[in-house]
């Protein structure tokens, strides 16, 4: 019996691993015609032996020294395969025969089952990474939001974040290797999330609740970015990427590179990329209603130049690896739709030379610090009845400021610890299963003009358990969580002078009909919530090809810190924010005693249809949430007036009491609400090299009779794409239709149509060295995206030709 290496031997030591007797496993993978599949990946479960199918579909584990064997077959191309074999002690000779598909089968790591995107009882969407090239966009919200059911956030091209069935901020998750990425997008639309896909493998979106596995504020889906800074396998020889590209619209420079190598039990990754753009082109001007000052055909502070690296380093065995990874993240970026033309006018007789004059404020500006620090593990085999232990868990140190010109107007700080474990039991009766804990703790601080929330410590801690179990061609899935939430806040200082506004629609201006000044200082509480979960699944082939899937979920959510704390101006939504923790009645008088919360609580039912064989494929969902204590934010009908200003002019003494235009009031509020809507997907193969794609969403949600703001409006899209061995192209038309079911301080939406195309050609050679050109909104359209809380300061970018080139070696 071989030496184990140090990772072995710390395994037997603590846990006491069985030895057992080599054995030999070999077989032959096939397809339903008889024909050996080549390239299929066949690994054993609980162990790091891992090989590949030969020419003649042949695979051979020698020296196998776990006494239970399960198997699992791998191919993008198949249904996956699998054979438990029990206890074993003799060779094994395994044969499998796979079903093709029609569509790529990728095995989505945010399950921690390890589950495929074909045996998935919930909706799952992974862009794989040559995808993820072609779609490649500043933003992570941009960059998903063709997918079915995804939309973006749209704070202009330089801020975005993903929004799931009508869902975003806190009730969308964004993971890094299933990792929560611990910056403050959830408090703003205007913070960038700072996961990044550009040397990502794939990106996976999980719609629908995934509380089960990523905690209670997975309520609307999670996002997850997958990529390699933790090698968990020795590659061959050393391998890399290399691209750079050049964007017209916005005079982008783009470069990025990874890199990975190793030896002996060693291995290392490097990837790094650069990013800087100017300001935006758009088709006509940015505000909706422009003033006669405006600049046309440019979106103003839309500028940003980020630069990020990422190094990990693994130790790898046969018995398991453990890895680390740092990454390094600066980004310097605009915030549109603050930006203001000012003109100023100078008497007769004033100093000569000084005649009227434009000048421009400076917009502001969000300076991003981060530093990530992440390590993984994992263990095979390390007792009797485990096959695999994981061990997850990132450190995040972020900061960013607000720059108003040179000067620091607000400084953000989140330093958050995210700690997963998860152990996967052997088979018990044909269930197969995973339980697992998980804590998380963040510290978050505010300073500044936009501070409207206290400083917070949130901590959370979880315990969850998903089973599976497959009886023919059903697939049944069982789970539940259990978590807890606790919320430390600062005490605060909360003034409010609101103003009650007549909404006649003759007058041009508003009539203030009450005004009030409201000052209290508070202490909080520690707030605590218990979140309980659990869902039932089951995803039935029930003809070869076809498959139906049922989940039916509850899911409970504790509030976030910005839904409880908020009070103050939030200047990013232009909106004044009051805290579900305020007693607030309809004049906006502010009680100086503090009301109980509710958690969310939603009951869920997803159904979807799947084909996947034949020339061509589909997917369709339905989906439907009943929520009860549904947290959303109401219009009040008050104005939070800001404070009056006096100005002494040289030479000219004066007083002018003139009122800053205020922010409208909004409360966070709880009621029962109901959220529903279709995604389709299909796809059809005219030939061997031609396809014609198509999709479409459609999502509802109301509360009682009233429209949830920012809903996305129906959608439809269609590509027709051209692949061979060395050329690649596709064309693709997306409609947006028009959003008036809208929320009652919203303004409709105009419909448009987004064209966009792309070509790439391999040039023949030792390496894959590709050139490629693409093409956005080449009908320049003027499109104002309804989920955005900037539509009508900030419209999408106009026509953009991207050319690029990329080494892979």
């Amino acid at each position: 019996m071989k030496n184990k290496t140090l990772i072995g031997l710390a395994v037997m030591a603590a846990l006491g691993s069985p030895a057992a007797m080599a054995t030999v496993v070999k077989g032959t993978v096939n397809n339903q015609q008889g024909q050996p599949v080549k390239g299929a990946e066949v690994r054993i479960e609980g162990s790091k032996q891992v090989t590949f199918t030969n020419e003649q579909g042949q695979y051979q584990f020698d020296n196998v020294r776990i006494e239970h064997i399960h198997l699992h077959v791998y191919s993008s191309e198949y249904v996956h395969g699998d054979n438990d074999l029990g206890n074993v002690s003799t060779d094994q000779v395994v044969d499998f025969t796979l079903t093709p598909v029609s569509v790529e089968n990728i095995v989505v790591t945010a399950s921690v089952l390890g589950s495929s995107v074909l045996e998935s009882v919930t909706p799952v969407s992974v862009i794989g990474q040559d995808q993820l090239r072609k779609i490649q966009a500043e933003t992570l919200g941009e960059t998903l939001k063709k997918t079915p059911g995804v939309h973006s956030t749209y704070f202009g091209p330089v801020s975005s974040s993903p929004v799931i069935r009508g869902n975003d901020g806190p009730r969308v998750k964004i993971v890094q290797n299933s990792l929560d990425v611990s910056d403050v997008s959830r408090i703003g639309p205007d913070h960038n999330v700072a996961a990044n896909s550009s040397s990502a493998t794939q990106v996976e979106i999980l719609r629908g609740p995934a509380t089960l596995q990523y905690g209670s504020g997975a309520i609307g889906g999670v996002v997850n970015v997958v990529d390699q800074r933790i090698p968990t396998e020795v590659p061959a020889e050393l391998e890399g990427e290399v691209e750079a590209n050049y964007a017209t619209v916005n005079d982008g420079k783009y470069g990025r590179f990874n890199l990975n190598g190793g030896q002996n039990n060693f291995a290392f990754h490097v990837d790094g990329y650069s990013r800087k753009t100017g300001n935006a082109d758009i088709p006509g001007f940015a505000s909706a209603e422009p003033d006669e000052d405006e600049e046309r055909g440019i979106l103003e502070n839309s500028q940003m130049d980020t630069t990020n690296i990422t190094a990990g380093l693994s130790l790898i065995d046969d018995e398991g690896y453990f890895g680390f990874a740092v990454e390094k993240l600066d980004n310097l970026y605009g915030v549109p739709g603050h930006h203001h033309h000012h003109e100023e006018e100078h008497e007769e007789g004033e100093e000569e030379g000084h005649e009227e004059e434009e000048h421009e404020e400076e917009g502001t500006r969000l300076d991003v610090d981060m530093t990530r620090y992440q390590a993984a593990g994992e263990w095979y085999s390390p007792m009797a009845g485990l096959s695999t232990v994981k061990f997850a868990a990132s450190y995040t140190d972020y900061e960013h400021v607000e720059l108003e010109g040179d000067e620091v107007g607000t400084r953000f700080t989140n330093k958050g610890s995210d700690m997963r474990l998860t152990a996967h039991h052997k088979d018990i009766a044909d269930w197969h299963g995973v339980i697992g804990v998980q804590y998380h703790n963040s510290d978050y601080t505010a300073d500044g003009e936009e501070a409207f929330t206290p400083p917070t410590e949130t901590q959370s801690a979880a315990i969850f358990l998903i089973e599976q179990k497959k009886v023919g061609s059903a697939t049944f899935e069982f789970g539940g969580r259990i978590e807890t939430t606790e919320y430390t806040a600062q005490d605060m200082d909360f003034e409010l002078e609101a103003e009650e506004l007549d909404h006649d629609e003759h007058d041009e201006e508003h009539e203030g009909e009450h005004e009030e000044e409201h000052g209290h200082t508070f202490s909080f509480d520690e707030y605590r919530f218990v979140s309980s979960s659990l869902s039932a699944g089951v995803n039935w082939e029930y003809t070869p090809g076809y498959s139906l899937a049922v989940t039916l979920s509850r899911n409970e959510r504790a509030p976030s810190q910005q839904e409880l704390f908020s009070a103050g101006q939030h200047l990013a939504t232009q909106t004044f924010e009051v805290g579900l923790v305020f007693d607030m009645d309809e004049e906006g008088e502010v009680s100086d005693t503090l009301k109980p919360v509710k958690e969310e609580v939603s009951t869920n039912l997803d159904v979807t249809f799947r084909k996947f064989s034949g020339m061509g494929g589909y997917t369709f969902s339905f989906f439907y949430n009943d929520a009860s204590d549904y947290i959303y934010q109401s219009a009040t009908g008050l104005i939070a007036l800001s404070e009056h200003e006096e100005h002494e002019e040289e030479g000219v003494e004066e007083e002018a009491e003139h009122e800053e235009e205020g922010l409208p009031v909004y409360y966070f509020r709880q009621a029962d609400a109901k959220l529903y809507g279709l995604e389709a997907e299909g796809f059809i193969d005219v030939t061997n090299t031609l396809r014609v794609s198509l999709f479409g969403d459609y999502i509802r949600a109301k509360i009682d009779s009233e429209d949830l703001p920012r809903i996305p409006p129906l959608r439809l899209g269609s590509t027709l794409s051209y692949q061979d061995e060395s050329l690649s192209a596709d064309v693709s038309i997306t409609w947006y239709d028009e959003q008036d079911k809208v929320a009652s301080y919203e303004t409709t939406t105009d419909s448009y149509t987004m064209l966009d195309a792309s070509v790439e050609y391999i040039i023949p050679g030792n390496y894959e060295w590709s050139v490629y050109a693409r093409a956005n909104n080449l009908l320049d359209e003027e499109a104002r995206v309804h989920t955005s809380f900037i539509k009508d300061q900030a419209p999408l970018p106009g026509r953009n030709f991207t050319v690029g080139t990329r080494l892979v070696f």
